[in-house]
């Protein structure tokens, strides 16, 4: 079974906060980590990845935090999985590996056509559109 492992899930959690603060009012990653329930430790990894990839910054200081660099209605789910577990492929061969069955392999059809398919719905999700709008 094809599953989004707990860093990219986390990620979009993050994300999504993130779309709700501004940077003259970041967000607290202590904050968020006590409020969500998830390691410290891990989201500081996460953001680490998602500020390298330009989505996210972050200030300093007693009111310093992180913020989106990159507006929310331009952020992709494809973007923010492949920032935090790097390019996105349903097979290691689909990921840049070298394969020792590339000549005999009987599923690559298949395989490929998922991986463009599933390659095509990442990059058409746009965050924003999924974000609940809470009054």
């Amino acid at each position: 079974m094809i599953s989004i492992n707990r860093q990219s899930d986390y990620a979009i959690q993050l994300v999504v906060a993130l779309s709700k603060v501004s940077k003259k009012a970041p967000l607290s990653l202590k904050k968020f980590s006590t409020d969500s329930n998830i390691s410290f430790l891990f989201l500081q990894r996460i953001a680490r990845s998602l500020k390298n990839a330009k989505l996210i910054n972050s200030s300093r200081g007693m009111y310093g935090g992180y913020f989106l660099v990159k507006a929310i209605n331009k952020i992709t789910a494809k973007e923010i999985m492949e920032a935090v577990d790097g390019p996105f492929g349903v097979a290691a061969c689909f990921r840049g590996h070298a394969c020792p069955r590339v000549k005999t392999c009987t599923s690559k059809q298949v395989l490929n056509s998922l991986n463009i398919q599933l390659n095509n719905i990442l990059s058409s999700m746009i965050i924003a559109d999924y974000i609940v709008k809470v009054k």
